[in-house]
């Protein structure tokens, strides 16, 4: 496959100049699994961390606590919200409004609120957008909400605290996907930005020459010095995560220079 090619290429220093004629399709394939291979060990820490934290609602219920009176006939449980009644209950709490047992199939997302509903947990954030959390998967307990209507004081601030919590944590699935997205997005992008810089500044050795390569082909060759960088990345970033994208961009520069000093001579005249 000419993806193990690519990566035997990008070993092979010297060869660098004899492969700046690759089909593009193939380069820009090779870009995206280097750069796939570089982010992975960052990848797998969101997935772990279950992304960013949206921490609205816990930080919210921690800065104060609600004095709410909930539905004693509903109650959390076996990833379910069970209500003995069709009632529906609403409630305010530092600008959000939070609905137990909402009724509705449509949601008006122009209001920040957040909706409780027997199978599901859905968060409009007042511009337009939604999010759902389903079959309650953030809480490993089930909650009584008599139980926190009888809580007062620290008791009654921790329960709120971690119902807050397991709130946030039911959307769980949505935040890391959300959160791989931008991180891989963004980085794709930065590293889509260094390959065009590093380009343009190859093209600077074009002086001197009678004969060089293209811009398009000084991208090809940047993209082939991003080979060994991934790789070091890849085991540098399972030991420190946020220093990987360092090692990947410091590598290139390393590679690109050792090349065009080296065998640039060799090659161009």
């Amino acid at each position: 496959m000419f993806i193990f090619n690519y990566y035997r290429y990008s070993f092979r220093l010297s060869e660098f100049f004899t492969h700046v004629k690759e089909k593009w399709w193939k380069v820009l394939i090779f870009f995206f699994i280097i750069s796939l291979v570089s982010l992975f060990p960052m990848n797998l820490l969101i997935i772990q961390q279950d992304g960013w934290r949206l921490d609205f609602i816990e930080e919210s219920f921690i800065t104060e606590t609600p004095d709410w009176q909930l539905p004693e006939t509903c109650e959390i449980k076996t990833s379910k919200l069970i209500c003995q009644t069709d009632m529906v209950y609403t409630y305010e709490h530092q600008g959000i409004t939070y609905i137990i047992n909402y009724q509705e199939t449509t949601y008006d997302t122009s209001l920040k609120q957040v909706l409780l509903l027997e199978d599901k947990i859905v968060y409009t954030n007042g511009q337009g957008e939604f999010m759902t959390g389903y079959n309650y998967s953030g809480f490993e307990d089930d909650v009584s909400f008599r139980s926190l209507n009888l809580s007062i004081g620290e008791d009654r601030q921790s329960m709120y605290e971690s119902f807050g919590n397991q709130l946030e944590t039911s959307f769980g699935n949505y935040i890391i996907f959300y959160t791989l997205l931008v991180n891989i997005g963004t980085n794709i992008a930065l590293y889509a930005l260094f390959v065009l810089i590093m380009s343009l500044v190859i093209q600077l050795f074009r002086f001197g020459y009678t004969s060089f390569m293209t811009y398009g082909q000084s991208m090809k060759l940047v993209v082939f010095s991003m080979g060994i960088p991934s790789l070091i990345s890849f085991v540098v970033g399972f030991l420190e995560p946020s220093f990987s994208p360092v090692v990947f961009q410091f590598g290139m520069g390393i590679i690109l220079m050792i090349v065009m000093l080296k065998y640039g001579k060799k090659t161009f005249k």
